[in-house]
């Protein structure tokens, strides 16, 4: 496999693990009801800071737990200004820091500048992503193939999905001397490709019928409820108790009588053959209108299955493929004459696609109505702020097809290059649209973060201004978030505890490097230094904010729940090293043997 060799990749390898961990410090929450200082009770977070720091952050809570990655980093132009802030222990790397990166005949380094900076926030992003998640990053010609070797190194060539091309523009940019660009691309990995189940483009529902006799099987009775459809030619029909409805080698003896009237069994019937299905089946079956009588007699179910199509690598700004043939279809209905009824269902076809506005399109049928342009993007946030406030917006049409094409209603979503908010937006819409309850999370380090990113949301829930495409008031959508940003680092600079961050905060720490789980059990009177057990394992933080905790025979009492092992935080071990092995505890000192991650 080709390997990817840049100035100070070897500097930034291991970055991701000397960012300092710092907590989340929350400011306020949002809802229907407008903001409050409180925390709500919402799976959806808007964060305010360095994504390296930040995405450090979220560890603890969602390590291996993310299903659905998009992020749309800086394209590295040369045109958008953007500065390389890690501060890498290293004076090569160093000297970038508060550098605005240029253009490529201004700034030689700037693509190395870039993979510096892209490499420990995807080491991270994959540590986030769960075993059957996905990761979405858009990207254009600059940086494209980069991208794509850095994600074979971080994620895996096997994990490579697709590379999807779409078509951002109408008209194409005329700023290249050299051509005009209409496309960019969409570079997709899974976390791990046997554990992940594809992305569906179309979902096509196929009715078939299935007999409820099978020849062979044991003889027994069921009961035919009333009310079950008859497609026997005559709408009114009797047979008595006792007659027999037979064809080849299958047959039907009447227990009871059988009685039809306006194309419906009126009252329930006794019938004895070898049937297919128990009477629970049946039951169930006559309940939903799937079963019913043949032209002879018969019982059959009708089995609705729905056939998935995957995704296409093509994201058309438009459905020009689908028009075209709807179009040509219309002529040829012309030249030969056609019904009136069949001209009118090809037109109201061509209709619906061409209605569809950059906010709308099929749930079912994500290939049809295109993916959003740039200019869609553009007017979605003129729309929300009355004004041009932001380059380069993504479509939230985009967004929501690909979210949609994973098809996991209660999806959690990362974002954490969040820019104008499209993300939250795009999950908003996507869960009225489908009924779905999928948790958003976005990451933002510019200042902006609460005065553009933030406030979309609010006008998502609100409901907002007045559109050209929409032509009417965009309503509000329920929702509601928590809106953070970085608080303090767990550790000093002299390495020691961080005591101003809480114990809450040290607590949940230590946990989730000693288990890689989130700390979920609140702590308790009872077992005040219990942190939780996990495998056999008891987790204890002895731990008193003004004095030196010491693990001795006298506090050995502080193990409220029996465990085949123990590990001890604290300050001081007095225990002999034998007794230790025999009782199966092992001490670890405070702050010193406290991970780093």
């Amino acid at each position: 496999m080709p390997t990817l060799n840049w100035i100070g990749k070897e500097k930034v390898v291991s970055h991701h693990q000397d960012v300092p961990y710092k907590i989340l410090e929350h400011k306020y929450g949002f809802d229907e009801n407008g903001q409050t200082a409180n925390e709500i009770n919402s799976g959806n977070k808007i964060i305010h800071g360095d994504n390296l720091e930040a995405l450090k952050a979220l560890l603890p809570e969602y390590q291996g737990k993310i299903d659905v990655i998009y992020i749309d980093p800086p394209y590295n132009t040369g045109q958008e200004n953007w500065v390389y802030n890690d501060n890498v222990n290293h004076p090569k790397i160093k000297k970038w820091l508060g550098e605005i990166v240029g253009k490529d005949e201004e700034d030689f380094t700037r693509h190395d500048k870039w993979l510096c900076m892209m490499y420990p926030r995807l080491k991270i992003l994959n540590k986030l992503l769960s075993n059957e998640g996905v990761l979405f990053t858009s990207i254009d010609d600059n940086e494209q193939i980069n991208l794509k070797y850095l994600c074979d190194e971080i994620f895996g060539k096997r994990n490579f999905i697709s590379t999807f091309s779409w078509e951002k523009k109408k008209k194409g940019s005329h700023l290249d001397n050299y051509i005009t660009t209409v496309k960019e691309y969409v570079h997709c990995y899974a976390k791990d490709k046997k554990s992940f189940r594809g992305l569906i483009g179309e979902i096509v529902t196929k009715k078939e019928t299935y007999p409820c006799i099978n020849p062979g099987n044991a003889i027994s009775e069921r009961i035919i409820p009333a009310g079950v459809r008859s497609n026997y030619s005559s709408k009114n029909h009797f047979l008595p108790k006792g007659s027999i409805i037979s064809s080849g080698n299958m047959s039907l003896v009447l227990k009871s009588d059988l009685e039809i009237k306006d194309g419906f069994l009126s009252k329930d019937v006794i019938i004895e053959s070898e049937w297919r299905y128990g009477q629970d089946k049946i039951n169930e079956y006559a309940s939903t209108g799937a079963l019913y009588f043949t032209r002879d007699l018969y019982l059959r179910q009708t089995v609705t299955k729905p056939r998935y199509k995957k995704l296409k690598n093509f994201l058309p700004r438009v459905d020009n493929d689908e028009l075209l043939r709807l179009k040509e279809e219309l002529i040829k209905l012309y030249k030969n004459s056609a019904s009136a009824s069949k001209i009118e269902k090809v037109n109201k076809k061509i209709a619906e696609i061409e209605s569809l506005g950059f906010l709308d399109f099929d749930i079912e049928n994500l290939n049809s109505g295109g993916w959003g342009s740039n200019e869609d993007g553009d007017e979605e946030l003129r729309n929300i702020f009355g004004k041009k406030i932001f380059d380069f917006p993504k479509p939230s049409k985009l967004i929501s097809k690909l979210i949609a094409s994973y098809r996991k209603k209660d999806a959690i979503v990362l974002d954490s290059f969040a820019g104008s908010g499209t993300t939250a937006h795009s999950v908003i819409k996507l869960n009225k649209k489908d009924g779905g309850n999928r948790n958003f999370i976005l990451i933002e380090m510019e200042d902006y973060a609460d005065d553009i990113t933030a406030q979309r949301v609010k006008k998502v829930i609100e409901g907002y201004g007045e559109s050209k495409k929409v032509n009417k008031n965009v309503n509000g959508l329920s929702s509601k978030f928590n809106f953070y940003t970085l608080g303090q680092p767990i550790f000093k600079d002299n390495e020691n505890l961080n005591e101003e961050v809480g114990e809450d905060k040290i607590r949940n720490y230590i946990y989730y490097t000693e288990t890689k789980q989130p700390l979920t059990r609140p702590q308790s009177k009872e077992a005040k230094y219990l942190l939780d057990n996990y495998q056999d394992t008891g987790y204890y933080f002895y731990y008193e904010k003004d004095s030196l905790t010491t693990l001795d025979n006298n506090s050995l009492g502080i193990i409220s729940e029996l465990q085949e092992q123990y590990i001890i935080y604290a300050d001081i071990c007095l225990l002999d090293e034998q007794y230790m092995l025999n009782k199966n505890i092992i001490f670890k000192k405070i702050p010193r043997d406290i991970k780093r991650f």
